[in-house]
């Protein structure tokens, strides 16, 4: 047991210290230990502490985002893409004269691109797909089809109730609204894609929808061509009757016996009358024509007369119109018809329809005006043959009339012959049945999904979950006021910080590897750690202890804070709330004190909650309590009575005592100022541990008998709020406030591992020399 009456064994009155000897006596900060502290102002670093500091709750919400875009993916349909290609061609109107014989262009005269633009708004178009929906709906097919989902798939191997399957109506419907085209580059060819919910139905649609196509486009070509072909055949009828009727009357000129006459006369009037005759039957076979195809147009479709499909206006209007419709499609649904957006394209579909009758009729009465010319010329030169007949016949008589009568057999079996001709050749062009399209590449059944893209799903949930929660970090770090760092107190408080304590809390902190690539293990310190380890934690016997030299750090600071150490120093040790840490420190700090040869007394002010002596492992049998109710007379007492001795040499401790006294009035008690002057005849330093000083008024009436306070603050817990008002509540006291401790400080935690980086260093080379030594 520690001998207090020994003169001995005590060690000289700290008042008989210099300063001078007090530098040599207290444990000098060794250059490793010096704070290093980065500088805040750089805001890269600013961001990457927060990152660091609320590194798991980023991942948190990353992951979150992931799980929510996988649920959120978990019951979507798939969409499968089918793709056909075509070939549109340009008929060759020179086959068989076909040009000729057609009452509409196939188009040869337009631009290869338009014509591509044309035949795609032409597969786009809802007649077009109503077709094709109509076909596949008269095909025998079920009524409802399985979801194929990943849900239902799970559902369905689980066994658990299903979904409710598709309509097959639906699906078609949905598939027809998908369908795409697009020219492949400055090539004919053309691409179909069908998305569908089932893949082998996205092929079927491609198929059909081409299939109808290439039908539809031999039906218009096939029944025009069969429609001039059956008018050219009733023209031939008449025109045989006429040259039957021409032939008599020539027979009955001449008498029935086969005289021809025929006089070459030299005179102006029979050449003319031969040139008009030449002229009247090339006018009659042009106003045929023009007839023919101005009656086959006037029964013909509109949009497939070659004349108006040849019009670059028309075009551009079938075009605008296709498009227009397509907008349209994609609106309706969702959209109704009351739709400002919806009726503003009705209205200028209205007008390409109105812009499209007026090309139509345009191009009729063209037709019309040719056809009247054609008829007038006709007309005109019938009666100037006639005239001219009738000149000639008046010199020529009975010859001239039968060479007329011969001319108009010969005129009317020409026209036959043409006619007949082009009558066969109408014929086969009906006959022939030649597409346009060719087929490149048939759809086939797509065995992957293109929607929905998990993958992609899966990395926008990933960034956007971990936005999130980076945002909620930066929100949080900046609404959340606490100090977390060396230099925050100094800082926002404006009050000298004596040093800071290093935590490993959770154990999640570990030495920084050094410049050899050897790691080594910080001690740890943690304020939920037990009382009866605190002085554990520490590592005294460790000459490498980094929380020990912390403590030793701090100590130094302390005792430099008085210029003029002539007296026993008293120092109450506080913290605005509880479960910061206070007693821990208050026993290193004993033991820290001690081994610079004081005399060091702990006294445990915390009558409410003692814990003092669990730290240094001594009874709390007697203790302030007893003395505070004048159990003892202090003056006449030995100092062991109420003064423990612990294991350690140079500190001594004074327990909370026991009882169930009002410990305000306890306080209040003369005694007290009788005890701190007692153990200031024995002691050089006297530490006082009291409750916080927030809720409690026990702190404050100690540091009346003190040299100053000492305020500890836990990182990542005590708010700046909450330290301004403990300084201030000592300040209005008149309480010297000596500085702050910043206890459980995390490098890692907060971003800064570089922290004790030189420590470690330093360390390692020692334990090198050491091992080489």
């Amino acid at each position: 047991m520690q001998n207090f009456s020994s003169d001995s064994r005590r060690v000289p009155k700290f008042s008989m210290v210099t300063p001078t000897q007090l530098e040599h006596i207290a444990y000098e900060t060794p250059p490793y230990l010096q704070e290093d502290h980065e500088p805040r102002g750089s805001l890269a670093k600013e961001y990457y502490r927060t990152l660091h500091r609320w590194r798991w709750v980023i991942a948190a919400f990353a992951v979150a985002g992931v799980v929510a875009s996988f649920l959120l993916t978990l019951g979507s349909l798939p969409v499968y893409r089918a793709r056909t290609s075509l070939d549109i061609q340009s008929l060759n109107g020179d086959f068989m004269n076909m040009r000729v014989v057609a009452p509409t262009g196939d188009g040869a005269s337009s631009s290869s691109e338009a014509n591509i633009q044309t035949q795609i708004k032409l597969l786009q178009s809802d007649t077009l797909l109503g077709r094709t929906v109509s076909r596949l709906e008269a095909q025998p097919h079920p009524a409802f089809i399985e979801r194929d989902d990943l849900l239902s798939r799970l559902q369905r191997t689980l066994h658990l109730p299903r979904s409710e399957p598709l309509s097959y109506l639906d699906l078609i419907s949905a598939t027809a609204k998908s369908v795409k085209v697009k020219p492949l580059g400055l090539t004919r060819l053309v691409e179909i894609t069908c998305d569908s919910w089932d893949a082998e139905f996205a092929a079927k649609f491609c198929n059909t929808l081409t299939a109808e196509y290439k039908e539809e486009d031999l039906e218009t070509r096939s029944n025009e061509a069969e429609k001039t072909s059956e008018w050219l055949t009733r023209q031939v009828a008449d025109v045989r009757v006429k040259a039957e009727e021409s032939q008599k009357e020539l027979e009955a000129a001449t008498g029935g016996n086969g005289l021809v006459l025929s006089q070459e006369s030299a005179s102006v009037g029979a050449d003319r009358l031969r040139q008009v005759q030449g002229e009247l039957v090339k006018a009659q076979a042009d106003r045929i024509e023009k007839e023919a195809q101005s009656r086959v147009a006037s029964s013909s479709y509109p949009d497939s007369i070659p004349s108006i499909l040849d019009s670059p206006g028309y075009r551009a209007y079938q075009q605008k119109l296709a498009d227009l419709r397509s907008r349209v499609a994609e609106l309706v649904p969702p959209l109704t018809e009351e739709n400002p957006k919806v009726i503003h394209l009705r209205s200028q579909i209205g007008e390409v329809e109105t812009g499209m009758a007026i090309e139509r009729a345009t191009n009729a009465k063209r037709m019309k005006n040719e056809y009247d010319a054609a008829l007038h010329r006709e007309a005109m030169l019938s009666a100037a043959y006639h005239v001219q007949e009738t000149s000639v016949s008046t010199d020529l008589g009975k010859a001239s009339k039968v060479n007329l009568l011969r001319r108009e057999v010969e005129s009317e079996q020409q026209l036959y012959q043409t006619l007949l001709q082009r009558a066969k050749e109408a014929g086969f062009a009906s006959a022939m049945q030649a597409s346009t399209i060719r087929i490149v590449d048939a759809a086939r059944k797509p065995t992957i999904a293109i929607s929905p893209r998990r993958g992609n799903g899966v990395g926008v949930g990933l960034v956007l979950g971990s936005l999130f929660g980076i945002g909620f970090a930066f929100f949080k770090d900046r609404s959340c006021d606490v100090f977390r760092v060396p230099g925050d107190v100094e800082r926002y408080l404006h009050v000298q910080a004596l040093g800071t304590i290093p935590s490993a809390e959770g154990g999640r902190r570990k030495a920084i590897l050094s410049s050899f690539n050897a790691s080594r293990t910080i001690a740890r310190q943690s304020a939920d750690t037990p009382q009866e380890k605190a002085l554990e934690i520490a590592k005294w016997d460790d000459n490498f202890s980094i929380v020990a030299e912390a403590y030793r750090s701090a100590t130094f600071s302390i005792l430099l804070s008085d210029s003029s150490p002539t007296h026993t120093r008293i120092y109450v040790i506080a913290s605005p709330n509880a479960v910061e840490g206070k007693t821990t420190i208050t026993a290193n700090l004993g033991v820290a004190l001690s081994k610079s040869k004081l005399r060091v007394v702990l006294i445990d002010g915390d009558l409410r909650k003692p814990g003092l002596h669990k730290a240094l492992h001594v009874t709390n049998d007697f203790g302030v309590r007893d003395i505070l109710r004048g159990d003892i007379d202090l003056n006449f007492a030995p100092l062991n009575t109420f003064c423990k001795p612990t294991a350690m040499p140079n500190i001594s401790i004074v327990p909370a005592g026991t009882g169930r006294d009002e410990v305000v009035e306890l306080l209040h008690s003369s005694h007290v100022g009788d005890l701190i002057a007692r153990l200031k005849r024995d002691f050089d330093v006297i530490l006082i541990d009291t409750p916080p000083v927030l809720h409690m008024a026990d702190a404050r009436i100690f540091a009346r008998h003190a040299d100053g306070a000492i305020l500890v603050f836990r990182a990542g817990i005590t708010t700046r709020e909450q330290a301004a008002s403990a300084r201030d509540l000592f300040e209005r006291d008149r309480v010297r406030l000596i500085g702050t401790l910043l206890n459980d400080f995390d490098a890692v935690k907060e971003g800064q591992g570089g922290y004790y980086e030189s420590y470690q260093r330093y360390k390692h080379q020692a334990e090198e020399d050491a091992v080489r030594l």
